[in-house]
């Protein structure tokens, strides 16, 4: 248990908890006021955040986070994170696709579903698990992001032909910094955030750091829209299609721009050693169309 669990989320972490506390599902009902099938829902990941605040303070259990904020009710510290990310209570709600009142009482009031809280903490990448209330919080070191400041950071030329096609991104998982960076996202994770092991979401902007960890963001990549958590991962990428890397993950698996030149990164007086790729995971004909307009002298395969 610790960090945001596959399957239910929190719900799973919940029952894992009273299972080592050797409790029934009944016997934590009761000391909770909720009815049995109560506790059931809310470890399938149902039910209301009303009622998994009450078993929570019945197990003496408390939600945390490796980027959740300190504050006095869960919402303050979710309002808090929330605008650290760079969201509006607009542009999160329909990134949950739900109501903008369903997000303003889960931040004042701290009330709605169980599931909208994990899907929120997804989004915004807050790393939430359980832990003992009165207890030391477990400590999980997450490595993914260890050379992601690279300092190459995408030519703004490049950028703008893509915002044409795109608009604004939904994320930038490798972003160098939180504030006046060069991609334009809804939300970007920096290396403190831990991309590499946070579920992506929407429209993705990559340009992942080029050492050792470049086979895992692109493994990642591939499976983030194979899974269905983003709709589109667009990604500047060393054109290395002899890697083994490339030929799981990229081959007839996306869409490739081969562009032409060296390009000159942000950063860096002189060109890059090697050509690039503007790889697009979860294309479609009309973003295509689109691509091959604003880059005209890129080589399109796939």
């Amino acid at each position: 248990m610790g960090k945001e669990s596959a399957g239910f989320g929190l719900g799973a972490e919940l029952r894992q908890h009273r299972k080592a506390l050797r409790l029934t599902q009944a016997a934590v009902a009761k000391a909770a006021s909720v009815a049995e099938r109560t506790v059931r829902d809310l470890e399938q990941g149902g039910g209301t955040l009303a009622s998994f605040l009450a078993v929570l303070a019945a197990l003496e259990l408390t939600v945390a986070g490796r980027n959740l904020p300190g504050g006095a009710t869960l919402g303050e510290r979710i309002a808090t994170l929330r605008r650290r990310r760079g969201y509006s209570q607009a542009s999160l709600a329909r990134t949950l696709n739900v109501s903008r009142p369903t997000v303003r009482a889960l931040e004042r009031e701290s009330t709605g579903r169980l599931a909208t809280l994990q899907e929120a903490f997804s989004v915004l990448g807050a790393g939430a698990y359980l832990a003992p209330a009165n207890g030391k919080a477990a400590f999980y070191n997450h490595a993914g992001n260890a050379s992601v400041h690279h300092g190459w950071e995408t030519p703004s030329e490049l950028l703008e032909a893509l915002y044409r096609v795109f608009g604004r991104f939904d994320l930038d998982p490798c972003a160098p910094r939180r504030t006046r960076t060069a991609v334009k996202a809804a939300a970007h994770f920096t290396v403190e955030d831990d991309g590499l092991n946070l579920p992506w979401r929407g429209i993705v902007f990559l340009n992942p750091p080029y050492g050792r960890t470049l086979s895992a963001w692109i493994a990642k990549a591939h499976e983030e829209v194979r899974s269905g958590r983003a709709k589109t991962v667009v990604a500047l990428l060393p054109a290395r299609p002899d890697t083994r890397y490339w030929h799981e993950h990229v081959a007839g698996k996306a869409v490739v721009y081969f562009l032409r030149g060296r390009l000159r990164f942000g950063g860096i007086d002189q060109a890059a050693p090697f050509p690039s790729a503007l790889v697009v995971w979860g294309s479609n004909p009309e973003m295509l169309a689109g691509l091959d307009a604003a880059l005209p002298d890129a080589w399109r395969a796939g």
